[in-house]
């Protein structure tokens, strides 16, 4: 009897825990921007010069792609794209960093 009274009690105590997160959880944001697809990074980025993609990465974890190409310049680069924006955040060929 006692028993079954505690677990009643620790039931209904985590309801009302649970109810009380629920009712002060964070609005969902319906303004969340999307993640480009790797299509239409590579078009930004031959719009921008770049070609011969050798390597694509997408890495989420970084919220970035990865990608291994040709500037206009022909040489070989590496290149991280922002994964929401597109932005080039880093370059570097032929192991010296590229200034943007």
């Amino acid at each position: 009897m006692i028993r079954s009274i505690k677990v009643l009690f620790i039931s209904s105590s985590m309801c009302c825990l649970l109810q009380s997160y629920v009712a002060n959880a964070d609005p969902i944001d319906t303004s969340v921007v999307k993640m480009l697809t790797i299509p239409s990074a590579m078009k930004q980025l031959e719009s921008n010069g770049y070609y011969d993609f050798r390597m694509i990465k997408v890495e989420r974890k970084h919220n970035e792609i990865a990608v291994k190409a040709r500037n206009k310049a022909g040489q070989q680069v590496e290149l991280e794209i922002d994964l929401y924006s597109g932005a080039i955040l880093h370059e570097q060929a032929n192991n010296a960093e590229i200034q943007q």
